[in-house]
């Protein structure tokens, strides 16, 4: 069976999302992912920069990096104590396509059971979904690194530009068995560090503020998601349904040689224009809130990152104060206690302060995302419902000319 191969349509793709996802006013540093190449265990990006930053040796470069770079940078930002009172964006979820290419092999194999006209509907649908994430992933991508180009901080990073301007595989492996399992256990330990800095007392009233907003919102968030997908499902399945209705309706047209065959082929066409309908819908609400949710469910979880080492960083200080105090009484390594109290202290105010307006940008550029987004839900949904009352008096008033 063919496999879909979307790098063509990519370019003409990527030419009209750069629109929508790129601030193309004038501005000193614009990325965006200009194609993508898809192969069987790995996708390709092609990532554009255009600046006017000096740090940089030209002005106009492309280089080519895959998703473990990208995993790299993210932690190569999540791993520097400089950035620890930052919102990191999340890193962009891994390509994974093996659900759509199972579906397209099963299809595949099913063939000998249906209709060609069947089958011919199910396999464009299943391109149709195979296409639709895979310009999702490249999109996730995008946004992760403009994110990264819009931070005053962040975007003037060594490794960030080293990862923009290298044109050389960046030599980034995957992690080996030994290192996974390091990896679960470390976050194994941070889990239950969070449980017991969760009931830390908070002696700031606008960070604990931040922290019952976080927590409560990442979990409705993650149930919104969640019911956001079951929605998606559903569209998805009466489209499907609609394909096996109008074959059907054509099949008994084929068959009957009375007048009922006319009635039959406009009731076959009109549920094949209702799948394509429908088809759209569940895209639509997939894009603008199904991925708005899920990309909110991962902003907010690295803001609770943020609040994480926020309360690390407190519970050091607390601990620094107590050895203080100790050497005091004893009066011994006054001085070590007392430099290493002050630099825990200036390091948890340094926090402190950057994490107050990451908060708050935080805050502005979720309203902002999902009122866009939205009200562009909104204005598609009320376009296909006026496209879906149009049509049922189409045909209605076809049936009416063949009687």
């Amino acid at each position: 069976m063919a496999m879909l191969e979307p790098t063509n349509s990519m370019e003409e793709a990527g030419n009209k999302r750069r629109a929508d996802t790129v601030d193309l006013s004038e501005t000193d540093l614009q990325i965006d992912i200009s194609d993508a190449l898809s192969e069987k265990d790995k996708v390709k990006f092609t990532v554009h920069t255009k600046t006017k930053l000096p740090t940089f040796q030209e002005s106009e470069f492309n280089v080519s990096r895959q998703h473990e770079e990208f995993i790299w940078l993210h932690d190569r930002f999540n791993e520097n104590e400089e950035y620890a009172g930052l919102i990191i964006p999340p890193a962009p979820p891994r390509p994974d396509f093996d659900s759509s290419r199972a579906k397209l092999q099963k299809l595949s194999d099913s063939e000998s059971t249906l209709t060609k006209e069947e089958y011919d509907k199910m396999k464009q649908e299943l391109e149709a979904e195979y296409l639709a994430m895979f310009k999702k992933t490249v999109s996730m991508h995008e946004v992760f690194l403009q994110r990264l180009a819009a931070h005053p901080i962040l975007r003037n990073d060594n490794n960030f530009r080293v990862f923009l301007e290298y044109k050389e595989d960046l030599s980034v492996r995957g992690k080996n068995p030994k290192e996974q399992i390091s990896g679960f256990f470390k976050s194994l330990t941070k889990t239950a560090d969070e449980v017991l800095l969760a009931n830390q007392k908070e002696n700031d009233e606008v960070f604990e503020r931040h922290k019952q907003f976080l927590t409560a919102y990442n979990t409705r968030v993650k149930d919104a998601t969640n019911a956001a997908d079951k929605s998606t499902r559903t569209h998805k399945t009466v489209a499907d349904t609609y394909i096996k209705i109008s074959s059907g309706l054509n099949t008994l047209a084929t068959a009957d040689k009375t007048d009922l065959s006319r009635y039959l082929l406009l009731l076959a066409d009109f549920f094949e224009k209702a799948r394509k309908l429908e088809s759209r819908v569940q895209s639509d609400v997939d894009l603008k809130l199904s991925d708005t949710l899920r990309y909110y469910m991962r902003d907010s979880k690295a803001a609770l990152d943020l609040m994480y080492r926020r309360s690390r960083c407190l519970a050091d200080f607390d601990t620094a104060n107590k050895n203080l105090d100790r050497a005091r009484a004893k009066n011994k390594e006054i001085p070590q206690a007392e430099t290493a109290q002050q630099n825990v202290k200036k390091k948890f105010e340094t926090i402190s302060e950057k994490a107050k307006e990451e908060l708050n940008d935080f805050k502005t550029r979720r309203v902002q995302m999902f009122r866009k987004n939205l009200i562009e839900l909104t204005e598609l949904q009320i376009k296909h419902t006026k496209a879906q009352i149009q049509m049922i008096k189409g045909v209605l008033q076809q049936s009416e000319t063949l009687s």
